[in-house]
């Protein structure tokens, strides 16, 4: 095991040979799991970037590849968080979580939560999630949070809320709901953070959206009456 080693591969160039590691000065190590998305946010990378998708859309790391970083690193934390996608989309998720939880390494996982089944949800939710902070990205409620996050359907979000946040206390991850503020979900913000207490959340965490909240992110009258 060597301590403190930063593990460098575009998502364009895998490669099915070994691991080259270089020593780094940082304590966390961030990976992009897969290019794989169901939404289309307006200001996501992915959709800024689709003149170039051919550069950016890889797939999915190599599960073999993503445990041999777990074995040959010891960071302090493993963020597991995408720019172009989603980590739960990768088709080994699960396992990957269960390899690295059972190597005692730190997680930090973010993800939309949405378009997963309940049987999905119910298998990850059965890991022992210790060391682990598990942030789902959830901006607004029922009527809102599709106005950025593009796809997204509700049902599948609370879903998953409601099975992670079901998970017994001794084992479960620290769950935290990020609500990113736009001008149309800001009367939102008390309660939905009420509805995170209610289901259980660990925290509830407010971010000023850096986007600009443009017109094109609603999609007709039915939804322009949030800037009224």
């Amino acid at each position: 095991m060597v301590d403190n080693l930063y593990f460098f591969n575009h998502i364009n160039s895998y490669t099915s040979g070994p691991v080259v590691m270089n020593p780094q000065e940082f304590d966390s190590l961030e990976l992009e799991l897969t290019s794989k998305c169901t939404l289309a946010c307006p200001s996501c990378a992915r959709e800024l970037h689709k003149d170039v998708q051919d550069q950016w859309d890889g797939g999915h790391l190599p599960l073999d590849l993503v445990k041999s970083i777990a074995d040959t690193t010891n960071f302090k934390r493993y963020n597991l968080v995408g720019c172009y996608g989603d980590v739960i989309y990768h088709p080994d998720f699960i396992e990957i979580c269960e390899y690295y939880l059972s190597r005692n390494k730190n997680l930090i996982i973010h993800t939309n939560g949405a378009f997963r089944t309940s049987a999905w949800w119910d298998r990850l939710s059965s890991l022992e999630w210790k060391n682990t902070e598990f942030f789902f990205s959830v901006d607004g409620l029922e009527d809102t949070n599709h106005i950025y996050r593009k796809n997204s359907k509700w049902s599948s979000v609370l879903l998953g809320m409601e099975k992670m946040t079901a998970i017994p206390k001794e084992r479960r991850p620290n769950l935290i709901w990020k609500f990113i503020e736009f001008p149309y979900n800001q009367h939102q913000i008390e309660q939905a953070r009420n509805l995170a207490t209610q289901l259980g959340f660990d925290n509830f965490e407010t971010v000023k959206s850096v986007r600009t909240a443009e017109q094109y992110y609603l999609s007709g009258q039915k939804e322009l009456y949030v800037f009224s």
